[in-house]
């Protein structure tokens, strides 16, 4: 079988992040099967172009019709589409799309597949506009037209939770039977557990404190990650010396977050992790925690994070965002929050440091979900069975 991965988001230059590292654990697994792969990523010349590139495809792209705060992604995405027009994949058996633009973009026969990680369209949106004025909906829905015609196009749809696939089915009648939801996955092959002896050589080498309870915050500072609210969590336990808080992702709210940590002894904020690195950041951790939140119609998929603190062991504190609620058991494999409640998240950590071994058990059972449910060898498995029925006409 051959098999293009096509996407606009280039997962050899972007090594991180949960839809990267998607693309690239692909690639490796699928190889591992005898599946021959190759991969199609724009570089970094299509989105940083000369004024006559981005005038000719004003002109030719007439329909990606924008407003001036918008012209800047609106040639972005007409040059995307341009990237994948040029595309010949007429000999390999199933096209995968990792997104809807690569999946408006490319000419198939009847043979691609468009896994659909977020909400394009709101995303698109809320990275480009503020307020809710009339130029804000009229790029909204045609964002969503975009969205809409990429999944008509498509043979059928992955959706990573069930919330995105109710969201194609209620907002473009997308056929319930044309999706399958496949929730990510992790290598647990390099997420595991590791030994207290482990643990703190892990943390020698880190430079991390041997005592102290880490909690790790894995997650970009924008405003849908809810990193704000840890980190006030974090000044409300200001006095507690037992614990630290690791924030490891960068982002737009960095200097928020600096300016609520400021003076404080049990904060570390790092730049952000690869994530070849970061997987050593999970095993020195004693907790991870998640706290997104909903912003502007944004939620968290099936985190990637979530899932790599799980296969490590770790007790994991999430919100009930998104694709999260499909994955932790409340006081079974993980622990639920209040959304953007830092006195939430301060509370069941002081609960934490009273009762380790009730959730030592509690990180046994998240490793245990992860190995049943959301290791990439299965996920590989039911993703090769969705091929094989597509080539046999089954979907």
């Amino acid at each position: 079988m051959k098999v293009a991965l096509v996407s606009s988001d280039n997962s050899e230059i972007i090594k991180r992040g949960g839809k990267h590292i998607y693309q690239l654990l692909i690639e490796k697994f699928l190889s591992r099967r005898g599946i021959e792969v190759t991969a199609h990523y724009p570089g970094a010349n299509y989105y940083n172009m000369s004024v006559f590139r981005k005038a000719n495809l004003a002109l030719r792209h007439r329909s990606l019709k924008f407003w001036d705060v918008f012209e800047r992604r609106r040639i972005v995405l007409a040059n995307l589409i341009d990237f994948f027009n040029e595309l010949d994949l007429v000999n390999e058996d199933i096209v995968h799309c990792q997104d809807v633009i690569s999946a408006l973009g490319v000419h198939t026969d009847d043979n691609m597949i468009l896994t659909i990680h977020g909400y394009f369209a709101f995303e698109i949106i809320a990275k480009n506009f503020s307020g809710k004025d009339s130029s804000r909906k009229k790029a909204l829905m045609q964002m969503q037209e975009i969205e809409e015609t990429a999944c008509y196009k498509s043979r059928h749809i992955i959706c990573v939770d069930q919330q995105r696939k109710e969201y194609l089915i209620e907002r473009f009648g997308i056929p319930p039977q044309k999706i399958t939801v496949l929730h990510n996955a992790v290598d647990t092959d390099e997420f595991s557990p590791v030994s207290d002896d482990e643990k703190l050589s892990i943390r020698r080498k880190l430079g991390f404190p041997e005592s102290k309870r880490i909690v790790l915050i894995p997650a970009r500072f924008s405003p849908e990650k809810g990193v704000v609210y840890a980190a006030k969590a974090s000044w409300l336990l200001r006095n507690n010396t037992d614990i630290l808080f690791i924030f490891a992702g960068g982002g737009p709210q960095r200097k928020q977050i600096e300016s609520i940590t400021h003076g404080q002894e049990n904060v570390l904020i790092l730049d952000t992790i690869s994530h070849m690195e970061i997987c050593s950041f999970f095993k020195a951790a004693d907790v991870v925690l998640i706290p997104s939140i909903t912003f502007d119609s944004i939620r968290e998929g099936t985190s990637m994070s979530l899932l790599e603190g799980m296969a490590c062991g770790k007790v994991v504190i999430a919100t009930r965002v998104g694709g999260i609620v499909e994955v932790i058991e409340d006081g079974y494999n993980g622990f639920f929050v209040e959304e953007g409640s830092a006195e939430a998240i301060r509370d069941i950590l002081v609960e934490f440091s009273s009762d380790i071994s009730y959730y030592s058990i509690v990180g046994r059972n998240a490793q245990r979900t992860v190995l049943e449910k959301h290791s990439f060898e299965k996920h590989i498995d039911r993703l090769i069975s969705i091929y094989n029925a597509c080539l046999m006409q089954q979907l």
